[in-house]
């Protein structure tokens, strides 16, 4: 199981202007809002009220923040690329499950838990829909409906169908993918693996995994580092475990 996340992973882990000025590296530019453009996004255009259409979001160090109010079409090329890592993954699958013998030791842990955020520049804010055969390469947070291979959010607030899955930070409605995961859940995913550092919405999937327990897990096998309530073919807790109902 450990191994498959691994590679899943992998995947988963590819008009009218209204004027401010900003200093950024020492460089006085002069941002512009638009109702479109394509992306990456220029380090002139600091909010889009309307379409972006390209091959993504990557990280750019001359700009601070950016918005989009409305659509983002993104012909992504992060999959080709996933798919090379997937293959490299498989290459050195003996070497992955003798080294997930060392995992073990530290699963109860905070580290094994947590997401890693994304620090890079710049922070992109998305309110609408995104539609994209990749991910976000730079920070982002996103408030709308997110169709795509999988994707990785510091906060998410709305509907993610992906087939991969979402990763995100903090996270509040429903995410369905092969993979989701994040630091707080106050929602929804419905997957083959979910796993949360907090839960207090709802883990639906085969595998379901949390540190922190105040929702509710539902899975063929389950297992929380804390109490919480568990439906499953096994159901583990820090406090014991039992087939098909453990709280």
């Amino acid at each position: 199981m450990k191994t498959s996340i691994l590679v899943i992973l992998s995947f988963v882990f590819g008009c009218s202007y209204a004027q401010n000025s900003v200093l950024i590296e020492k460089d006085s530019v002069e941002l512009h809002s638009q109702i479109f453009s394509l992306s990456p996004m220029s380090k002139k255009v600091d909010k889009v009220n309307g379409l972006v259409f390209g091959i993504g979001h990557v990280e750019n160090k001359r700009v601070a923040n950016q918005t989009i109010n409305g659509l983002n079409v993104e012909a992504n090329p992060a999959p080709i690329a996933g798919a090379f890592l997937a293959f490299m993954s498989l290459m050195y699958l003996p070497e992955s499950i003798k080294n997930n013998k060392k995992v073990d030791s530290i699963k109860n842990t905070e580290a094994y838990y947590k997401i890693k955020n994304m620090n890079y520049s710049p922070d992109l804010k998305l309110n609408g829909l995104n539609i994209s055969t990749g991910c976000f390469f730079t920070t982002t947070s996103m408030n709308g409906l997110n169709v795509s291979a999988g994707n990785k959010f510091k906060n998410f607030n709305g509907l993610s169908v992906t087939v991969l899955g979402t990763i995100a930070d903090h996270q509040n409605g429903l995410s369905v993918g092969i993979y989701n995961a994040n630091n707080s859940l106050a929602g929804s995913t419905v997957g083959i693996y979910n796993q949360s550092y907090q839960l207090t919405g709802l883990h639906l999937g085969i595998f379901n995994q949390t540190r922190i327990n105040r929702g509710l897990q539902i899975g063929v096998f389950n297992k929380s580092n804390s109490k919480g309530f568990q439906l499953g073919l096994w159901n583990i807790n820090n406090k014991r475990s039992m087939p098909f109902l453990n709280w």
